[in-house]
This record gives C-alpha cells, sequence and structure tokens, in this order.
C-alpha cells in the first residue's frame, strides 16, 4: 500500500525526538486536507512546488528540514491528496512506538471514573491509555480506543438486568 511506504519512509528518517514534532505538524495538515480551499492551493498550477511547501509548513507550524522534504516528495509525486490517510497510519504506528493510546468515553460520567476506566485499560492492555469524554444522552457508557480496536457499551439497562438477576440468585 502506498500509504504505508510513505508513512514507514517518514518514520525511519526521523530521529525519535522528531517524532512527536513532525506527527503534530502532519495532524494539523490532515485536519483541513478535505477543505476544498486547501485543496485548490496544493493542486493549483499557478503556485510553484516551493510555495507549496511553503504554505505547508506554515500550516504545520513546523519548518522541520525532513517534514519540508517528505512535503516536497508528496507534491513530486502528486500524493498530497493521502495525507489523511498518512495521518491516521502514522498515528498508529506513533501510538504503537510510545505504547500510548487515545481513545473516547461517551455518555456522562465524572472524572474520578473517567481516570478508573484509563487505568483499568492501561493495566489490562499493558499500555498508557487516555480517554477523552464526549458527553452524550446515551443510557449507560461506551469506551472506544481505535488503534487497539477496542469498543465497550455499558448500558443502565444491562446493569438493572444484572442487579436483579444477582438479588434473585441470593434469595
Amino acid at each position: 500500500m502506498v500509504v504505508e511506504k510513505y508513512t514507514k519512509a517518514l518514520l525511519n528518517a526521523l530521529k525519535e525526538d522528531e517524532v512527536v514534532e513532525v506527527y503534530e505538524a502532519i495532524a494539523k495538515v490532515a485536519l483541513i486536507s478535505n477543505e476544498p480551499k486547501f485543496i485548490l492551493l496544493v493542486k493549483s498550477p499557478v503556485l510553484s512546488e516551493e510555495e507549496k511547501v511553503k504554505l505547508l509548513c506554515e500550516i504545520a507550524g513546523s519548518s522541520n528540514p525532513k517534514l519540508v522534504n517528505f512535503f516536497k516528495i508528496l507534491l513530486e509525486n502528486k500524493r498530497i491528496d493521502l495525507i489523511k490517510e498518512i495521518h491516521q497510519n502514522l498515528y498508529a504506528k506513533v501510538s504503537e512506538k510510545f505504547n500510548t493510546y487515545a481513545g473516547f468515553v461517551y455518555g456522562k460520567i465524572n472524572d474520578e471514573t473517567l481516570k478508573k476506566l484509563e487505568e483499568k485499560l492501561s493495566e489490562k492492555f499493558d499500555a498508557k491509555i487516555k480517554l477523552q469524554l464526549k458527553e452524550s444522552d446515551i443510557n449507560g457508557i461506551k469506551v472506544f480506543v481505535d488503534v487497539l480496536n477496542v469498543e465497550v457499551a455499558i448500558s443502565e439497562e444491562r446493569i438493572k438486568q444484572n442487579l436483579v438477576s444477582q438479588i434473585l440468585k441470593a434469595i
């Protein structure tokens, strides 16, 4: 896969202390990569390749020479439209490299419960897992860690059923 090759080449070129900086820079570009104005600018025949690279670096907020070179290669090979997929692949590889993963919790819980969920998941997967709360009106909670393919849903109805069955067993 083309995305895999670009991601692997970029990671191999970077020193360990550059990985996070370059990842965050590519994340900024990937965030706006679907905007029509962005697409027009990077595919415009009016702008030179150097001007496009300069624009990408400004958006990224980085002038790391390896990132500049990476943008040049993407533009030369007309692969800049793959930046979002490269970002996703890079995210997975960086998460794996540093054994740190991010996820989301949907529902209504307090900060203490969120921290306990992070601790339990971190223990279970032997990795550092950071969860972000996204409040929603679902009955219960849903935990999702994309890179690890983890999805756990607990509904209030299920908890009530389990509680009733435990009470009936105790009687």
